[in-house]
């Protein structure tokens, strides 16, 4: 058994260990752009303290306005009224969430999703309580900070434009509307605000293209900021197999391959929470949906431009991702769970490569998936650190979005899973 390591010097470990991955790197190609990144390795090292964005800390009460642009310090919170649990469909795991019952995972499931045991008998994780019809509060949106609930602090960090709430559904199909509530948020590389709008409202000249906005075009960032580490723990074993290799990096294992073919983090945007786990819940849930205008100009594992979603959690159980597919791939282009193509391309060549659930929004003509679901394992009663975060991998080009919503408690006796809902 190793020696407890405190949170603080785990997390300066890791910082430099991050960094350590990119000096082993030493001169990357931009083949997109023809530019030679030399001396990619030396930045780095500049870089893991100079990235900083965590410092930017924007009180739990963050709004931007109706068009995206940066707001102040949100107002009051607002009262709902308790709404029903569901009870989910996956093994080993009960929900207390807004919205209906999720799928089982799939039963060819390559990664390894823990020991089985079966479902809990039952599950006393607290009802949530919807409190987004009263402003625009990102956190609120999401069902965070509502009254009764175990937020201590969040922040958005990231460009002011990167984080829009929305009201309703996306497009004109109807599949992707709140999860709970009347509002969910729209997590964006590029203009959030630009997503609900058409590719005519938006001005495209090319719609492969578009949206394509580039906040960041300086110096990548060779480290994600903490305690995001990308490293893998293992070569061959998890967390959930070992539990002693909890805080030695990703629980996963799914980052660092990923991470490691590209060259850096742009237009980087996060949302950051600590919660404390009410005493009788030991799963943390949420849903979300991911989108990238990257499909179908540069849907291509080998390629170093797959824009990547990291769902972080900083937990007793579990430091890592929670959010990746059944063979062990982060959420990107490349994952299995990429549902929806709407453009010709390699990826659905056995389907007509259309799909009316992208139309009337900004992701029309590139890809998709539907809403999923992530539970994740937690301590009854301890303070968890979750990181929502999204960015493009080695340039600023073509945006990726996730939509998040329906943050509740639950009860589970797995590692986390991710599922598709409906």
């Amino acid at each position: 058994m190793r020696a407890p390591v405190s949170r603080k010097s785990r997390l300066f470990t890791r910082s430099y260990r991050t960094t350590a991955l990119w000096l082993m790197r030493g001169m990357v190609v931009d083949l997109r752009h023809g530019a030679w990144a030399i001396g990619a390795a030396l930045l780095a090292v500049a870089g893991c303290e100079a990235h900083g964005i965590v410092a930017s800390n924007v009180s739990a009460g963050y709004m931007p306005d109706s068009e995206g642009s940066e707001g102040g310090a949100g107002t009051t919170m607002g009262t709902g009224g308790a709404a029903p649990g569901t009870t989910g469909d996956a093994p080993g795991i009960s929900t207390t969430g807004d919205d209906d019952p999720g799928g089982s995972t799939s039963s060819n499931t390559l990664f390894d999703v823990g020991h089985g045991g079966g479902s809990p008998i039952f599950c006393e994780a607290p009802h949530t309580f919807s409190c987004d019809g009263q402003g625009n509060d990102i956190w609120n949106a999401i069902g965070v900070g509502c009254p009764g609930g175990e937020l201590i602090d969040a922040s958005f960090d990231g460009h002011p434009h990167a984080v829009y709430v929305h009201e309703g559904g996306l497009g004109t199909h109807g599949v992707f509307s709140p999860r709970e509530g009347e509002r969910m948020v729209i997590l964006s590389t590029g203009r959030a605000a630009d997503i609900p709008r058409t590719h005519e409202e938006l001005g495209c000249s090319n719609p492969e293209f578009c949206p394509s906005t580039a906040f960041d075009n300086g110096p990548a960032m060779y480290s994600l900021p903490l305690p995001i580490d990308v490293r893998k723990v293992d070569d061959v074993m998890t967390c959930d197999r070992d539990p002693t290799l909890v805080g030695e990096g990703d629980c996963s294992n799914t980052l660092e391959d990923e991470w490691m073919s590209g060259t850096g983090a742009h237009d980087y945007a996060e949302m950051r929470m600590r919660l404390k786990v009410p005493e009788k819940a030991d799963a943390f849930i949420y849903q979300f949906a991911f989108f990238s205008a990257e499909y179908p100009a540069w849907a291509n594992h080998d390629s170093q431009w797959n824009d990547m979603y990291i769902a972080w959690l900083e937990s007793e159980k579990w430091t890592g991702n929670i959010s990746f597919d059944q063979l062990g791939n982060p959420i990107s282009i490349n994952g299995v769970f990429l549902d929806f193509f709407d453009a010709p391309s390699p990826s659905c060549e056995a389907t007509s490569c259309e799909s009316p659930e992208l139309e009337g929004f900004a992701m029309e003509g590139h890809a998709g998936t539907r809403w999923l679901e992530t539970v994740a394992p937690v301590e009854p009663g301890e303070e968890i650190e979750v990181v929502f975060s999204i960015f493009d991998m080695s340039d600023a080009s073509y945006d990726t979005i996730v939509l998040l919503d329906n943050v509740h408690w639950g009860c589970t006796d797995l590692p986390p899973v991710t599922a598709p809902q409906g």
